[in-house]
């Protein structure tokens, strides 16, 4: 039943939004992450441990993924919601 909605052009155009909402929020939070600990801690990135990479990748890759999932939902019922006569 899913992938047959995926299948027809409203699904086709979810999956794109939803891959440039994706994008949208990891550049913001790759930004706002690395770009804060750098600037806050004055820590370069070649000072970085790979402890610290793997736990500010992490979170970047949890908070986008939320991120995604928060917004996907409002372009599901856009895309997939009963369309009006107008």
């Amino acid at each position: 039943m899913i992938r047959e909605k995926l299948k027809r052009p409203e699904g086709k155009k979810f999956l794109l939004a939803i891959f440039v909402v994706f994008c949208v929020a990891l550049t913001i939070l790759i930004r706002a992450t690395i770009g804060g600990v750098v600037e806050e801690y004055n820590m370069p990135l070649s000072t970085w441990t790979t402890q610290m990479y793997l736990l500010q990748g992490a979170m970047v890759l949890v908070y986008t993924l939320v991120l995604t999932l928060i917004f996907s939902l409002p372009l599901g019922f856009y895309f997939f919601g009963e369309k009006s006569d107008r």
